[in-house]
């Protein structure tokens, strides 16, 4: 018996896919695609593998998104204690520190109607939030979603005052999604993730590194992953970034190739059953012996004489 490896190619392009639980029509990133018969049960198959083989997808999401672009604050008056609350909606798109900033510093205006200003450290990319004068105090709440590209501490609520500390906790991030997460039930395998810490549906992961809008590349390396399933009709995937949320892909579409590899155990006289393949392994065949079939034999019948009659023969003579 032999160990036999059967490739099937699978090509799946976001365009095709019926969408799942999208946050929005522009995300793209929870999708499924009716595939039939995909891989089947069979009772020579030892085992399958998935990988992928080539990635076309655009670098269309954003730094600042829907899920981290809101700040929530309570602004409190240093007389009486009295305080309101305020919510910061950052337009979604493509921030650096310094465009963040501006932006920042129009809306906590607009909102809570006295000045703060958020200023960036450009030695070491720390932001500072000062209120303009010692008559209030800003605290940015830890419900807020922008947290770590402001550089502040999960969970933890962070007062700003006149004359007392104003710096954040670290530096700000704007690096937007560094990693792509492809997940898929119909081809989960036996991959490990450091969020669930255990086995989950995780194929493989796509760092990013190509500028916005441009083409995101992918290093296959030959990785296969065992898959758990044996019977695949339809395939769901789902892509998420390195904090396990949703991309928007921002309706740009995408195409992901996989390679299925099936082991299977036969035996391989199984595949030199034509006569053809056996003739031309069979070097030293004999040729087949000619049979000649037996000849008919035809029978000679006897001519016979007449008898001679002498009366007429004297008769003729004379």
């Amino acid at each position: 018996m032999s160990l036999v490896l059967q490739s099937k190619l699978i090509s799946i392009n976001s365009k095709d896919g019926t969408a799942r639980n999208n946050l929005s029509d522009s995300y793209l990133s929870d999708l499924f695609f009716p595939f039939q018969s995909v891989l089947r049960i069979e009772k020579d198959v030892a085992y399958s593998t998935i990988s992928i083989q080539s990635v076309e997808m655009a670098n269309s999401f954003y730094n600042v998104n829907t899920n981290n672009n809101t700040i929530k604050i309570t602004k409190t008056i240093a007389s009486n204690g009295s305080t309101s609350q305020h919510t910061i909606t950052i337009p979604i798109g493509n921030y650096s520190a310094s465009s963040f900033k501006t932006e920042f510093n129009t809306q906590i205006l607009a909102q809570t109607g006295v000045t703060s200003t958020l200023a960036l450290n450009l030695n070491n990319g720390i932001y500072s939030l000062t209120p303009a004068n010692t008559t209030f105090t800003i605290t940015i709440l830890s419900t807020s979603t922008s947290l770590n590209i402001l550089g502040l501490t999960a969970g933890q609520n962070k007062t700003f005052t006149n004359g007392g500390n104003t710096n954040f906790d670290f530096a700000c991030n704007f690096l937007g999604v560094t990693q792509l997460k492809i997940f898929s039930n119909a081809l989960a395998c036996s991959n490990l993730d450091s969020a669930g810490l255990s086995q989950n549906n995780l194929i493989d992961v796509i760092s990013v590194s190509a500028p916005s809008y441009s083409l995101i590349t992918y290093d296959t390396n030959n990785q296969e992953s065992e898959l758990k399933n044996k019977l695949i009709d339809g395939i769901d995937i789902l892509i998420l970034d390195g904090n396990n949320q949703q991309i928007d892909f921002n309706f740009i579409n995408w195409n992901i190739t996989f390679l299925l590899n099936t082991y299977r155990v036969v035996d391989v006289k199984d595949y030199l059953t034509p006569v053809e393949f056996k003739d031309v392994l069979a070097e030293d065949k004999k040729p087949e012996p000619v049979i000649i079939p037996p000849v008919k034999k035809v029978e000679i019948k006897k001519i016979v004489k007449p008898k001679f009659d002498k009366e007429l023969d004297i008769l003729l003579s004379s």
